[in-house]
């Protein structure tokens, strides 16, 4: 198969997962303007993205790896990279998360909780696009 093809496959399905767990950020963001965090945004939610982005990459590999090819877990080698975009956002999502459920009586009476929403889920969208890259070019390295 094409390099192009499997390239355009992997950041279709990157772009694809993002859309699915942040929809259209900016018009949330921008015009809805939500109060309160969904269930849904967690600190987790970033590395529950990126096992499902594993689980498509291998699912990949699987169609497209010659024989005698490497394994998966081989192709798959750059975890120390991974590990250190999980360490950027590892001490700043607690605090953001925080400030995003607490709603204060003034922002209760301004309707300004919407910033501390925004923020926490702009690094969370962040460190998923982040993760998924990284996982990208590691799959994508291989290739040549």
């Amino acid at each position: 198969m094409d390099r192009q093809i499997i390239e355009d496959r992997c950041y279709g399905k990157a772009k694809e997962l993002l859309k699915k767990y942040y929809g259209d950020f900016a018009t949330v963001s921008g015009v809805v303007k939500p109060e309160t965090l969904d269930s849904l945004y967690t600190d987790t939610l970033p590395r529950k993205i990126a096992d499902e982005f594993r689980t498509y990459l291998a699912g990949l590999w699987d169609e497209i790896a010659p024989d005698g090819a490497k394994t998966f877990d081989e192709v798959m080698d750059r975890q120390r990279s991974i590990d250190l975009v999980h360490d950027d956002y590892d001490d700043f999502l607690p605090s953001a998360r925080l400030s995003a459920q607490t709603v204060t009586l003034w922002e209760k009476l301004t309707k300004t909780n919407h910033k501390d929403v925004t923020y926490y889920k702009g690094l969370l969208k962040q460190y998923t696009e982040e993760l998924l890259e990284t996982m990208a070019e590691d799959f994508l390295e291989d290739l040549d």
